[in-house]
């Protein structure tokens, strides 16, 4: 195999490259005021349905877990319900912007990206892993061993 597709010995899977954080400054948005905020979307191979957005300057940052579909579905239509809704805008560049809503039935946060450079990264994401192929890239026995010891199955054992 190639250097960039190589298998990791330790747990047999594909070893897919890393897909490097994007860092952009959005836009906070309250009634008419737009206040610049740093956002960093990330992620993780191993965690292949999530993608982390760190919203605010370090040490002050607010970190939510979002998942991956959702933000391909928002920057095509509204999608999301609860705590995380999103909907592509028309203004805001070229491309437009993706709003991001998050909070429940308090006065929700809105935060304002570019889509077209989510976009672009979010397609380096589904290079890394593709849609539909999240579940080979999960340890499911060492998962089953964070919820209970003995849950995981036995290797060799019959099924």
């Amino acid at each position: 195999m190639s250097e960039r597709w190589r298998r990791d010995d330790r747990t047999g899977r594909t070893a897919v490259p890393p897909v490097g954080p994007w860092r952009t400054t959005g836009h906070r948005v309250h009634g008419d005021l737009e206040v610049p905020i740093e956002v960093v979307f990330s992620y993780d191979p191993a965690d292949p349905w999530a993608v982390r957005a760190s919203f605010g300057q370090l040490g002050g940052a607010v970190d939510w877990t979002l998942s991956r579909e959702l933000l391909h579905c928002g920057i095509r239509t509204a999608c999301g319900v609860g705590d995380v809704q999103l909907w592509p805008l028309r203004r805001g560049g070229r491309q437009g912007r993706l709003r991001i809503r998050l909070g429940g039935t308090g006065v929700p946060v809105l935060v304002d990206v570019d889509r077209s450079e989510l976009r672009t990264w979010l397609s380096a994401t589904f290079h890394a892993v593709p849609a539909g192929t999240e579940s080979s890239r999960i340890d499911w026995a060492a998962e089953a061993e964070h919820i209970g010891p003995g849950l995981a199955p036995e290797s060799g054992a019959e099924q």
